[in-house]
């Protein structure tokens, strides 16, 4: 038997694999996005929002779907700044929170027989197959579409919305990010310093698994603070 044909099947079904996986990619997605650093959400209303650590739209609209609780344990508490600090308008400070209970929850992780189960499942075995068609070899390949990947990888751990706003302007920069502390680029401290007013910054989090809210994982409210940015 001629090697010909197994050496074209090697060669042809990743190339296609990747092909098929970025029309995926750009058809989910409608654009390419960033979420590491001030990306993008291709909802409207989240149009606005700065995207750090990796954060994704889909987990923030899973948290803006559930009403906020009042747990001071799990919610935030700012390190820095200071409630009623007076900053320094020349240099964007960087601001720092934690969340208040001592234990805090992470992310189940899978049981060993669910990834075993996973590993057996048919579109696994499919690629050993003898004789698979190149469409199978493919479809065992990519599977159903995977909506969670369509703008990032999906979070799991805790992520955390923080809004500034003042008496007058609601919300004046929003965040979302999974670190414990957030600094405004140029662009967010100019935004934050023309408001000329006293800024009030809160933040809303919540305890995630492949950008779903766990049973029990909030979303909580934080302690919020207020600071001022001088001239």
């Amino acid at each position: 038997m001629s090697r010909r044909p197994f050496l074209s099947r090697a060669l042809l079904v990743p190339a296609l694999a990747a092909l098929a996986s970025a029309a995926m990619y750009t058809g989910a997605c409608g654009h390419g996005h960033d979420h590491t650093s001030g990306g993008t959400s291709s909802d409207p209303s989240l149009a606005d929002v700065i995207f750090e650590g990796g954060a994704t739209d889909e987990a923030l609209e899973a948290l803006l779907a559930v009403d906020p609780k009042d747990e001071p344990a799990q919610g935030t508490v700012f390190d820095a700044p200071e409630d009623g600090a007076a900053l320094p308008g020349d240099a964007a400070p960087e601001l720092a929170f934690h969340v208040a209970g001592a234990a805090q929850r992470t992310a189940p992780r899978a049981a060993p027989e669910l990834r075993l189960a996973a590993a057996a499942a048919p579109g696994a075995r499919e690629l050993a197959a003898p004789g698979a068609s190149i469409v199978a070899e493919l479809g065992a390949l990519l599977g159903p579409a995977r909506a969670a990947w369509a703008h990032g990888t999906p979070i799991n751990g805790r992520a955390y919305f923080l809004v500034f706003t003042t008496a007058e302007r609601e919300p004046l920069l929003r965040v979302f990010t999974t670190k414990l502390s957030y600094t405004p680029d140029a662009a967010a401290w100019d935004k934050l310093r023309a408001a000329g007013a006293p800024i009030t910054v809160s933040v809303i989090s919540a305890l995630f698994e492949n950008n779903r809210i766990v049973q029990g994982g909030g979303p909580f409210t934080g302690k919020p603070v207020t600071f001022t940015i001088l001239p």
